[in-house]
């Protein structure tokens, strides 16, 4: 009897072992590859064990021996740890409708405006100027865009789509191209002067405003803010 109890706890700690060894690797994978352990297949699983094995053993021979009592080994520990204890609470803090609508009434949130533009880009000014002058003399002037932008543009990408790009937040516009469509209306022309790239003429296709975020359009944002809130006051009360 004593021996089969024996025989359990040895097996048992054997397996607490490796369940901890595992862990160990399921995290390594996470942190280092951002990849899933558990989702890949057991060559590359056997791969990462050895992987993780191998730094494991390295940095437990350096940190015992050639860089004991290092000072920046010490500091990268320390960040370290606040690092991954900060993205685990952000990860696992889960702010109440209740929270976010307090937020909503005491911050207000807008939607910047948006745009959908159009774009030639040509390497010199004076092209630029004789196709813009072509354009405001045109009754369609989409039209006439779009002939010019698969005849001479030289964007390459925008050119599969007939020069068009995806709605996009003023917000997240070349600052040259954000000044310069200011106070500009759906349909009008711009001409931007790209440093070392050549010259851009616009067409603003869509101009969505500015305006108060419904509580829907603001809930990612409101949520990300209640995490960064709960963070500071968690890290405050860490320090008292």
């Amino acid at each position: 009897m004593i021996r089969t109890i024996v025989i359990f706890l040895f097996s048992t700690f054997i397996c607490i072992n490796l369940n901890a060894a595992e862990n160990e690797v399921i995290s390594y994978s996470a942190l280092k590859y951002k990849i899933d352990f558990d989702k890949q297949d057991s060559q590359l699983k056997d791969s990462l064990n050895q992987e993780y094995s191998r730094v494991k053993k390295i940095a437990l021979i350096l940190e015992s021996n050639i860089m004991k009592n290092d000072i920046d080994l010490e500091v990268a520990k320390n960040v370290a740890t606040v690092d991954i204890w900060t993205n685990k609470f952000i990860q696992n803090y889960k702010p109440t409708d209740v929270e976010l609508k307090e937020l909503y009434k005491l911050e207000k949130p807008r939607v910047v405006a948006k745009y959908e533009l159009r774009n030639i880009l040509v390497a010199y000014e004076e092209n630029a100027d004789r196709i813009i002058n072509m354009l405001n003399s045109t009754q369609n002037k989409k039209e006439t865009f779009i002939k010019y932008v698969r005849s001479v543009s030289n964007d390459v990408a925008s050119k599969q789509n007939n020069g068009l790009t995806e709605l996009v937040d003023e917000n997240k516009l070349n600052p040259q191209i954000k000044e310069a469509l200011k106070a500009k209306k759906e349909g009008d022309i711009v001409k931007i002067n790209l440093k070392d790239i050549g010259t851009q003429i616009i067409l603003i296709e869509k101009y969505i405003p500015e305006k108060d975020a419904t509580f829907d359009e603001a809930k990612e944002a409101l949520e990300n803010l209640a995490k960064r809130k709960a963070l500071t006051k968690e890290i405050e009360s860490l320090l008292k």
